[in-house]
């Protein structure tokens, strides 16, 4: 591939895919029409089931195979993300209630979502026992991992990538999904490229948006949160979370840990700090833990770094989880605790 081909001059204008991802998950403006539901769909003997296994394997297969998940030039043909790690959590689970108070009152609960699905398509609202979550974590490829983790300023090459066509990529998936099952007659949503999907300022928390995919993979047993605010599983934190809701019940199959920080060495009293150690902006502290205001102003900055050395339209850092003990596990002093 030639370098034209690949890169884009004058990214600030021309990136049309990196800016349009930005004002959509800034203002819940620019995403595809919601695809609608077969209400009179009839279910014939070869249709599969739509179970738990359906979903990992549909997820799996997904990642494995999809085009879209491959780096631009000069990285073409290589994977962005590795095999997932899929949750299930039940719709009228008890903690999706309490993220009202945990996150704030502007986060959805998935009865709260798929209403607005379910009137749009003129159809009863379901209730929240009869919906589930899919969370789904994207391990970050090693090789990204490796370059991230050799910098100390601002995000590399591969990540940079990995933010804008990882994003692009995930939501393209789930899409495919969502539109299957709504073609099967099953009410479901992804509320990521939905126009209720924004992010802001809020009182409580500051920059946040109304559905947290780390939230939603916590409360599907995937991992805990580091002092970074990434959240650890067993293959680390440096990845990508989804999720999506469905008018199905699917069975829990992962054990949800009571400590939110269990997978996070300096909150279990062993010294550690490697993720403020790697921070250009000092946003991590062991008395404050992140600072998400000052690491986003660092944050906005890198989008004026991507443009100009990448020649892509996005934003984004990743230095506090490459180069640190939980970047592709849970720290080894703690795995006897993730069982």
């Amino acid at each position: 591939m030639k370098k034209k081909d690949g890169y884009r001059k004058y990214s600030f204008l021309t990136d049309i895919r990196g800016i349009k991802n930005a004002i959509g998950e800034m203002r819940g403006w620019g995403y595809q029409k919601q695809p609608k539901l077969n209400a009179n769909y009839i279910r014939s003997h070869d249709d599969p089931v739509l179970n738990e296994d359906w979903f990992i394997n549909t997820i799996k297969e997904k990642i494995a195979t999809h085009p879209a998940n491959t780096m631009e030039y000069p990285f073409a043909g290589e994977k962005i993300f590795d095999e997932p790690l899929i949750g299930f959590v039940r719709g009228d689970d008890p903690i999706l209630q309490q993220y009202k108070s945990i996150i704030g009152p502007h986060h959805f609960t998935p009865k709260e979502i798929m209403r607005w699905q379910a009137e749009n398509n003129g159809v009863p609202a379901p209730k929240a026992q009869d919906l589930s979550v899919v969370s789904y974590i994207m391990p970050i490829s090693r090789i990204t991992k490796d370059d991230n983790a050799a910098i100390k300023e601002w995000p590399s090459e591969r990540w940079a990538q990995t933010r804008l066509l990882g994003e692009i990529f995930s939501q393209t998936f789930v899409r495919e999904i969502v539109t299957s099952l709504m073609g099967r007659g099953v009410l479901a949503i992804s509320p990521d490229v939905t126009p209720m999907f924004n992010k802001k300022r809020y009182p409580q928390v500051g920059w946040a948006s109304p559905w947290s995919h780390r939230h939603m993979a916590y409360a599907a047993g995937l991992g805990t949160f580091g002092m970074h605010d990434f959240f650890i599983t067993e293959k680390g934190c440096a990845h990508r979370t989804g999720s999506f809701v469905v008018n199905l019940k699917l069975a829990p199959n992962r054990k949800r840990p009571d400590d939110i920080h269990a997978y996070c060495l300096q909150y279990q009293g062993k010294q550690c700090l490697q993720c403020a150690k790697r921070c250009p902006a000092n946003a991590i502290t062991a008395e404050k833990a992140h600072n998400k205001e000052t690491c986003y102003q660092r944050v906005a900055k890198s989008l004026m770094y991507c443009n100009k050395n990448y020649h892509i339209f996005i934003y984004g850092c990743g230095l506090c989880a490459t180069g640190v003990p939980c970047e592709s596990e849970i720290p080894k002093p703690l795995q006897k605790n993730s069982g």
